[in-house]
């Protein structure tokens, strides 16, 4: 799973939820790549307008090869967001792992803050 956290820009609530949505823009980005399983969004503060994003994939290797094959791509939706002013502030929160339903252990894919 990899966890993010968005501080969204006043008035654009509409706007942010849309991109993260079922079927929106982050979605359909992530969709092209092997493993990848779905994004929760959960706001977190009615105040300030936090958000919660979550990807979930199948195994962490097809993360690490979306990060590499779609890059381009995933630096140009970053800039978007940035340049649209959806989001005021993110957070990388972490990459790792659940534990599994078998009880076995996984290796960590990145430190969580």
């Amino acid at each position: 799973m990899v966890d993010r956290r968005f501080w969204v820009a006043d008035g654009r609530r509409a706007e942010f939820q849309a991109v993260f949505e079922l079927n929106g823009l982050w979605s359909q980005l992530l969709g092209k790549a092997d493993g990848y399983l779905r994004t929760e969004v959960r706001r977190e503060s009615a105040e300030v307008a936090q958000y919660r994003v979550k990807d979930f994939w199948s195994w962490h290797r097809n993360f690490e090869i979306f990060r590499a094959r779609f890059q381009e791509e995933f630096e140009r939706f970053e800039g978007w967001l940035r340049s649209e002013r959806l989001i005021e502030k993110e957070q990388f929160l972490g990459a790792y792992y659940e534990k599994p339903e078998d009880g076995s252990e996984r290796e960590e894919l990145g430190a969580k803050s």
